[in-house]
């Protein structure tokens, strides 16, 4: 289990927080995204954001992004990719 993202990978929607420092960037710059339309999220009533798993990953592939398997390693077995 990597300690930068314990026991997200079973997570469904990811804070702009967990984003952030994946993508190594502000929280605030996550948020931008959010707003410029480039990163689908959802907000709650207590008007944070969660984005979708399936969000991110297809945010990571438009931009050509890096994407590590720890984070998303339950989504691939779950399309019968590999742990």
């Amino acid at each position: 289990m990597n300690k930068n993202y314990p026991n997200y990978n079973h997570a469904v929607a990811l804070t702009a927080r967990v984003v952030a420092v994946y993508c190594q960037v502000s929280k605030s710059t996550v948020l931008k995204w959010i707003k410029d339309g480039k990163l689908q999220a959802f907000r709650l009533p207590s008007g944070h954001h969660r984005i979708a798993k399936e969000d991110f990953r297809d945010f990571l592939k438009r931009y050509d992004m890096p994407i590590k398997e720890e984070l998303f390693g339950s989504e691939s077995e779950k399309k019968g990719g590999k742990k």
